[in-house]
């Protein structure tokens, strides 16, 4: 099939359309679509990482090639990156908080634990309890009124509880790679994280990342302890 050139294709003739997508998290994508001569072609693709022409925040993330008749490239680039002020990032970050129960030893429910520093049932009481199950005799004497109480539930079988835990989420972009050094650590997560009730406190349990072109997306994951807080002794930073 015959075709016509009109005009200088041996350079990138942008097309008129220009979609430009900003997230509520201050990212933002654009498409730039242009045409060129086949013989000009590999000198037009844009690299990884180049400016776009017109939105320099925005950079090349992805591209594609296509050949249409008459010896003319089709290429179709995806930039991405962040288009608001990078002082205002933080406002523009994502939470998700949920509260669920997960299963625990009856011996750590806070009635038989707290304080950890003199705890209702002591460790004697414990062994006492667990001899007396194990050669099925009668509760043991001189026991504390809160370990007479556990061992009057291990004796018709309860072994755990429900412990309400709580987990918050945070996800948001940076220019930046974060620092990990919170991880493992007790730490503050800061609003609009629901406060930490009095005696507990936030863990960072992860903190993850990933790059795209000029936009660099964070995850953070903090969570809550129960009564008592979570053991300085372990999860305090150096």
């Amino acid at each position: 099939m015959a075709t016509i050139q009109i005009g200088n294709v041996t350079g990138a003739i942008y097309q008129p359309e220009r979609p430009v997508h900003l997230n509520p998290d201050g990212s933002a994508q654009a498409t730039l679509t242009y045409k060129c001569s086949s013989t000009s072609a590999v000198a037009v693709i844009p690299s990884y990482l180049s400016a776009h022409p017109f939105i320099p925040a925005l950079k090349c993330f992805e591209s594609d090639y296509n050949m249409e008749p008459g010896g003319v490239v089709v290429i179709t680039t995806i930039y991405k990156g962040v288009m608001v002020d990078t002082g205002d990032l933080p406002g523009l970050a994502q939470h998700e908080f949920s509260r669920v129960c997960s299963e625990a030893p009856i011996e750590t429910h806070p009635s038989f634990s707290i304080p950890f520093e003199s705890p209702p049932v002591s460790v004697a009481d414990i062994s006492k309890i667990e001899l007396s199950l194990q050669n099925n005799t009668d509760m043991p004497t001189g026991m504390s009124a809160a370990a007479e109480a556990l061992y009057g539930l291990k004796r018709r079988g309860v072994e755990s509880f429900m412990k309400p835990g709580s987990i918050y989420k945070k996800s948001y972009i940076s220019t930046t790679i974060p620092a990990t050094d919170d991880i493992g650590y007790i730490s503050e997560p800061g609003t609009p994280a629901p406060a930490a009730p009095t005696g507990q406190n936030y863990l960072c349990i992860g903190i993850s990342w990933t790059k795209e072109a000029g936009v660099i997306r964070v995850h953070e994951e903090h969570q809550l302890s129960g009564p008592g807080g979570w053991n300085p002794a372990l999860y305090t930073a150096p």
